[in-house]
């Protein structure tokens, strides 16, 4: 690229070409390096792959407060059925239809793409009036945070942060809740037993971001596998060959395939299709209206032994889903998601994510996760915990992103609590007097192929984004 100014959306054009998968950040660091480089920027970059830039105020705002704008570079990387698209090596697709953006079978990345771009638009803006910023840039946030646990904050001077990495315009998060991720590894029994069995897939759901739509009533399919699977057994044995589903801890699964071997395969095969038909005209939400349930016969090489079907069953008869409401009633105090179920050897991992703002109860939930992990001899391993963060919806800091986004749109802004983790918990646990919010444009259906955004919504966040650094 270039040195001269460029707009928020040629900025995520320009990232969208980069791979920058969770835990792949090493190209898209190595660009803002070379944009700090090319606009004279200060750069700082760690080992994680976090980059910190700061841009001087501009003449006559020199003794004002330093503004932390924040966001991250990973995305989740979620594809449809059939597609080749590799992340580790490939470019996103992107498609424009009208005023919303996506890409082509593949999820955006907008998740957090659009608040790196907003930042390298306004950080090459020569124009713009500001205070000093400061640019933080982190890694590894949809794997648990992990950019932004491990960077040094005492380069850090702001007293203000905007998180950029919100999905609802017309709304300034104030808070979070805090999260912990759980795996269970259960050791299989596995006995090399050859036959024709039968293979349960369910496909067609919408998914979705594990935290924010949690409460939205989405379908998760290994919850529907464990349902129809469960029915099943009331009628005919059976035992699993292979089970896997989902494919990211954060999101919520869009497909389960199940091999199991049957002691009836004729009246198995007919039971499992009526099972399915009335699954088929269960009450879904919309989104969830593309479900496929395919049972075919395929035969079986290797059998998981009696006790580990009954032991993987009980697992996923954790409950799951929205546990506790908020007073309110219209956010999610407590939830759990079963993210994923994947073989690894002669053992297979089932991954939980918990969220809460209260530290006691997710200290219940994981003491409870343990206790399951006892009682049917799994191994379980704590993943990534992470802090909630809450500031005053009446501050001075939240009154001047309400009036920037009113001069810009003539709209009003709600002020709420988000239910998904966000960095604003860490940092501003980091950085003593630090007073964050978080804001962004709309974007749907994150963490899924279906995710898209409002680009009238995007460049309404931006100008609103200018009018707050420049009032």
């Amino acid at each position: 690229m270039n040195d001269k100014k460029g707009t928020p959306l040629q900025y995520f054009e320009e990232i969208s070409a980069i791979p920058r998968a969770s835990g792949n950040e090493g190209a898209i660091a190595d660009y803002l390096e070379g944009f700090a480089a090319r606009h004279g920027l200060f750069c700082l970059r760690d080992g994680a792959n976090n980059l910190l830039l700061r841009k001087d105020a501009t003449k006559g705002r020199e003794e004002e407060d330093t503004v932390l704008l924040q966001a991250h570079t990973d995305m989740v990387c979620e594809r449809v059925e059939g597609s080749s698209h590799d992340f580790a090596t490939d470019g996103l697709h992107l498609v424009r239809e009208g005023d919303l953006l996506f890409a082509d079978g593949t999820t955006l990345g907008a998740d957090d793409g659009f608040g790196v771009a907003m930042m390298l638009a306004i950080l090459a803006d020569k124009e713009l009036s500001h205070p000093t910023l400061e640019c933080l840039f982190t890694s590894g946030e949809e794997v648990g945070l992990c950019g932004a646990r491990v960077f040094d904050y005492k380069s850090i001077t702001a007293k203000r942060m905007i998180n950029l990495d919100s999905a609802e315009e017309d709304t300034v998060i104030v808070g979070c809740c805090g999260g912990s991720r759980t795996s269970l590894f259960l050791p299989l029994q596995k006995e090399g037993v050859s036959g024709e069995g039968i293979t349960v897939k369910i496909s067609g759901l919408c998914g979705g971001h594990s935290g924010e739509d949690i409460h939205r009533g989405r379908a998760n399919a290994l919850l529907l596998m464990r349902d129809l699977l469960a029915e099943l057994r009331e009628t005919v044995s059976f035992r699993f060959a292979e089970l896997v589903g989902g494919g990211k801890d954060n999101a919520i699964p869009r497909e389960c395939t199940a091999h199991i071997a049957v002691s009836d395969p004729t009246r198995a095969m007919t039971c499992l299709q009526k099972i399915a038909d009335k699954m088929r005209h269960m009450p879904l939400v919309p989104e969830d209206a593309g479900l496929c349930i395919e049972i075919v016969g395929a035969p079986y090489e290797v059998l998981w032994g009696e006790a580990d079907t009954d032991r993987i069953l009980e697992i996923l008869s954790v409950e799951s889903g929205v546990l506790e409401w908020r007073a309110s009633g219209d956010i999610p105090q407590t939830s759990r998601n079963t993210a994923s179920v994947k073989e690894m050897g002669d053992r297979v991992r089932v991954v939980f994510s918990t969220r809460s703002p209260s530290k006691e109860t997710l200290a219940k939930s994981d003491a409870d996760l343990a206790a399951l992990a006892e009682r049917v001899g799994a191994q379980i391993e704590p993943g990534a915990a992470y802090p909630g963060w809450e500031s005053d919806e009446h501050s001075s800091f939240v009154a001047a992103w309400r009036n920037a986004y009113r001069d810009v749109t003539g709209g009003e802004l709600k002020v709420s609590v988000i239910h998904a983790g966000l960095e604003c918990g860490v940092i501003c646990d980091a950085v003593c007097g630090l007073e964050a919010i978080a804001v962004g444009c709309n974007i749907h259906d994150l963490h899924s192929p279906r995710e898209r955004m409002e680009l009238d919504s995007f460049d309404r966040i931006f100008a609103t984004l200018c009018r707050f650094l420049a009032q």
